[in-house]
């Protein structure tokens, strides 16, 4: 196996455990702060009807309001905010084995 399919094969691996962390911190939000997750579901539906609203097409808004929904922009979120502390634990975690960022 070459370096490049185990990057990728490692590049996947973090993308899928990002994606797990994001469901257990959605749910762990859910079941810690009710108010707060709701509120995030009601501005996620504001952020939905802003990108739909840019389109002039009905046809591309039909397209818009399948694709997107507010827990997809829930989830992308927690996901996201999970990469960036995996991703700083990774970069802190480094500093101090090898005295570098990689």
């Amino acid at each position: 196996m070459s370096i490049y399919t185990t990057r990728y094969f490692l590049s996947l691996g973090n993308v899928a455990f990002s994606l797990v962390l994001g469901v257990i911190a959605l749910v762990l939000c859910y079941a810690t702060f009710p108010n707060l997750t709701l509120s995030l579901f009601k501005g996620a539906q504001g952020i939905k009807e802003w990108i739909v609203s840019l389109t002039g097409n009905p046809q591309y808004e039909i397209i818009g309001r399948t694709v997107l929904h507010e827990s997809s922009i829930v989830l992308m979120g927690f996901t996201l905010l999970s990469r960036i502390i995996v991703g700083g634990i990774i970069a802190l975690s480094s500093r101090l084995i090898h005295g570098r960022i990689p």
